[in-house]
């Protein structure tokens, strides 16, 4: 009986699930963009939390009933500098490398797996002493602990942080400015979530762009520090130009990817922090910001033809003036500004709605806040709360769990790490730059969707693991648990989320769910239903 309603399910996810969620009614015309947006967030609340955060839960629900729309939006635009967030949940994230500069603790852990390897190169006929294996393995193994602890505190924010809206971006602009997990970058993605991106989500596009160009994890990832005079590589100019900044199309040439590969010579990384040496003549071009280094002595100095603008300097400042040419370019605010609309509002973004956006960036001087309340405001997104969007993976998770776990803390987020991987978009671990597709239509996939009634079930039955720490050994790598973590499945049938939901759930659902009275499955359906899959 349970999986002929799963496959009904399925069926209708599959295809009538975007049409206009009946029950709700129309919204009544509004006489200012501010009601329009209230009157909006009355008829689909559950939408409205679910695209301006992760997903809603009880608390948010209560705010939205209390100050309106216009008013949570407002403050989700301008958060406090620090969020909100439960006390266990504070104290777990507190001291984690993320809160210290890289400069801090990366040296140091570099050198020593730099010496132990030059100590583990196979010599002679005894081969490589045993004592030196165990260091090296327990080297590797506290990089692979640093960058599971990136992800379990980036996950950990987002279910539980009272600035959803600043979270939910943080995820966008890591995938906007995508960098891979791998191999030394790993260890650091936590400095690039909380200290390069999340801090600037919601400020101007310059700041944001010049944050990630002059980031370790970038240059490294995007092999601009091996880009020297003589020796130029240009992948990360390349890139920063089609995905980060113009987008494709916008005119610009290889000339331009060429030329500007030049102006980035000499911009790297130095992960043990050592004295820049350089002749005199050069020592006051010398740059460092934490580990990126700024190197005259591996600049090209002759001057560069970017986009028809003359660009001549021998320090940085050369380079910030090619991040102000890329961010000021009109066609970065057409770029970013779809992909900021389609994230939010469609697939297939109004283009009315994107112009108007980008004349916000124009006046504002790419204020990301003032563009996003564009957005929000406009009647194309009031009217698109009555036009489901299908959650790809990560808001799927987030959603189900900020649903589904009420006051209790998550203690170990391996878990949900292995939904992400399951459903094919683990964290931080896209290896091309493009970054995960964002549009709902490249996740709706037969296979996509049995996988989330398989998770479904597992949130349903309470998933215990989630609120049981990990053993784990010296260094930190986790150990099998036996026995296996008991939990008693969440009520969701009477939680806050679903009695929202419930008068405009379609009668199939309500159907369904009314021949389901074990917990477990019924929970396991209402999470793997049409209604929670869309927002």
């Amino acid at each position: 009986m349970v999986l002929a309603v799963l496959a009904a399910a399925v069926a209708a996810c599959s295809g009538p699930a975007r049409a206009a969620v009946p029950g709700a009614g129309p919204v009544p015309a509004p006489r200012s963009s501010s009601e329009g947006l209230d009157a909006a967030a009355r008829a689909h609340p559950l939408a409205f939390l679910d695209r301006l955060g992760w997903g809603a839960d009880a608390a948010q629900l209560r705010e939205l009933r209390d100050i309106g729309a216009t008013r949570l939006l407002d403050a989700q635009l301008r958060p406090a500098a620090r969020p909100e967030l439960p006390a266990p949940v504070a104290r777990s994230l507190a001291g984690l490398p993320a809160d210290a500069p890289l400069q801090d603790w990366v040296p140091q852990w570099v050198a020593s797996l730099r010496r132990v390897r030059m100590r583990a190169r196979p010599g002679g006929a005894d081969g490589v002493p045993a004592g030196v294996q165990q260091q090296l393995k327990e080297l590797r193994q506290r990089g692979n602990v640093l960058t599971r602890e990136a992800m379990a505190q980036q996950l950990l924010l987002d279910v539980y942080a009272s600035n959803q809206l600043q979270q939910r971006l943080t995820w966008f602009w890591m995938n906007h400015f995508n960098v891979f997990r791998g191999g030394l970058v790993g260890p650091m993605m936590g400095d690039y979530a909380q200290r390069v991106i999340a801090p600037r989500a919601l400020g101007h596009f310059r700041d944001l762009l010049q944050a990630t160009m002059f980031s370790p994890q970038m240059l490294l990832y995007l092999d601009n520090a091996q880009n020297a005079r003589g020796h130029i590589n240009e992948n990360y100019a390349r890139e920063v130009m089609e995905l980060h900044t113009l987008g494709v199309g916008a005119g610009y040439t290889q000339a331009d990817v060429t030329d500007l590969a030049h102006v980035l010579t000499g911009l790297g990384v130095d992960l043990l922090n050592r004295p820049v040496r350089v002749r005199p003549a050069l020592r006051d071009l010398v740059w460092r910001q934490g580990l990126v280094v700024f190197n005259p002595a591996r600049h090209d100095p002759r001057p560069e033809v970017v986009l028809g603008h003359t660009l001549q300097g021998r320090g940085i400042g050369e380079i910030e003036q090619v991040i102000t040419l890329l961010a000021d370019d009109p066609a970065t605010a057409r770029h970013v500004s779809f992909e900021l609309a389609q994230y939010f509002v469609g697939d297939h973004p109004d283009p009315a709605l994107v112009r108007a956006m980008v004349r916000t960036w124009r006046r504002s001087d790419g204020d990301i806040a003032a563009v996003l309340r564009t957005l929000f405001t406009s009647p194309q997104f009031v009217a698109s709360l009555g036009r489901p969007q299908f959650k790809d993976p990560m808001r799927y998770v987030i959603s189900a769990v900020r649903t589904s776990i009420g006051d209790r803390t998550i203690r170990n987020a391996q878990p949900l790490l292995g939904m992400l991987a399951r459903l094919g978009e683990p964290l931080y671990a896209r290896s091309t730059p493009d970054g995960y597709p964002i549009d709902g239509g490249s996740w709706d996939s037969p296979g996509q969707l049995t996988t989330r009634f398989q998770i479904a079930r597992q949130l349903g039955a309470g998933a215990p693991a989630l609120f049981v720490p990990p053993r784990r050994d010296r260094s930190g790598a986790a150990l099998a648990r036996s026995p296996r973590p008991r939990g008693r499945p969440p009520a969701l049938a009477t939680g806050a989320v679903f009695l929202a939901a419930e008068p405009a759930l379609r009668p199939a659902t309500v159907q369904a769910l009314a021949q389901v009275h074990n917990r477990v499955r019924w929970n396991a359906l209402w999470l793997a239903s049409p209604e929670f899959m869309n927002d």
